[in-house]
């Protein structure tokens, strides 16, 4: 998560309300090969679905710079589906049976500020974004760094070979991975607490790294019926960033660990009334990399019947992004938390 300076400039997140309790992990016992951490690590993954921060704060100001252009300037950056990049606009996605999203999304392509090959020519950006493109591949190193550090951990535990979950995604070739800046304006009323700003959903790839300041975040407990009633906040703590396991890594261990099922409403109490932002760095693997189940350690054989996925990475991506544009959901939950050095973040 940001350091405790945006935390400040946002009302208290509501003490009383009920909050779920995600495991912390020592991102710096990582480091170290700490076997219990890994241990809680992987145990964290099949559960639920300190310089790092000063690169998540320079996301926060691109977000809020995009957040105060006009709509009509923004417009022109509207993405075009299946490319999911560039500018979402409110109410562009189903939330509910004849309901939409309320939330503002505009999603970087790794391999655009990579400069990785590509076909396809670069799409414009607007300017904050062109601007701002240094601080941007800093924070894309460091998201990185990070979730290098978490799937070489739990190689480990996993019992497969060592480099096996980060052969999947090297930043230096082509993929599908995302820096995601995403704002919902305040509410200028009295704020409507049922209402969903983005459904409930699974994220695609191998794990996504989301700071957010304001709360808004739930999840669904494990076993619960999706009923409005039954989802969980995730309060932000400063210092702190959220990791969910996403669908390839689930589908790829075979359901071990498993991807989590979450959402965002209306941020609760006085925090409902100032502009909700939040910075994603979503994983995802190589356009050429196999979804076929991991063979060894722990993972669980195919059944009788069973059959690994064929598909290429870029279909089931589509696939399951028009899903998601659909709102249909998968019952999955999943996230945990981490430290980073001397300071907390939320995986």
């Amino acid at each position: 998560m940001p350091t405790s300076k945006l935390f400040e400039q946002c009302p208290p997140f509501p003490s009383e309300l009920p909050v779920v309790a995600l495991k912390k992990i020592s991102l710096s016992a990582l480091e170290r090969n700490c076997p219990a951490e890994a241990q809680r690590l992987f145990s964290a993954c099949q559960e639920r679905g300190p310089v790092m921060l000063q690169y998540a704060e320079e996301m926060f100001d691109l977000t809020a710079d995009l957040s105060e252009m006009d709509h009509i300037t923004l417009n022109q950056y509207h993405h075009k589906p299946p490319d999911f990049t560039r500018y979402k606009s409110i109410g562009t996605t189903k939330t509910e049976p004849g309901k939409f999203d309320h939330i503002h999304v505009y999603s970087v392509a790794q391999d655009d500020l990579l400069g990785n090959a590509s076909t396809e020519p670069q799409l414009p950006h607007p300017e904050p974004i062109i601007h701002k493109k240094a601080q941007t591949v800093d924070f894309i190193s460091r998201s990185h760094a990070v979730l290098h550090r978490v799937l070489a951990s739990l190689d480990i535990v996993l019992g497969i070979t060592p480099g096996t979950l980060t052969a999947m995604c090297p930043p230096t070739e082509p993929s599908g991975t995302l820096v995601r800046l995403i704002w919902t304006p305040p509410s200028a009323r009295q704020p409507d607490y049922s209402q969903i700003s983005f459904g409930g959903h699974t994220d695609m790839g191998i794990m996504t790294l989301l700071f957010n300041v304001a709360g808004g975040l739930q999840v669904l407990p494990p076993g619960a019926a999706n009923v409005h009633e039954n989802w969980q906040f995730i309060r932000p703590e400063p210092g702190c960033a959220v990791v969910n396991v996403a669908d390839t890594l689930e589908q790829r261990t075979g359901g071990l660990l498993r991807s989590s099922l979450h959402r965002v409403v209306t941020a609760p109490g006085a925090q409902a009334m100032v502009p909700r932002r939040s910075v994603a760095y979503l994983l995802r693997p190589r356009h050429d990399a196999s979804l076929a189940r991991f063979v060894g350690g722990i993972v669980p054989s195919l059944k009788p019947g069973e059959e690994n996925e064929t598909r290429s990475v870029d279909e089931w991506n589509e696939w399951r992004s028009r899903q998601i544009m659909k709102g249909q959901l998968k019952d999955k939950q999943k996230s945990w938390q981490i430290e980073t050095g001397t300071r907390n973040v939320t995986v």
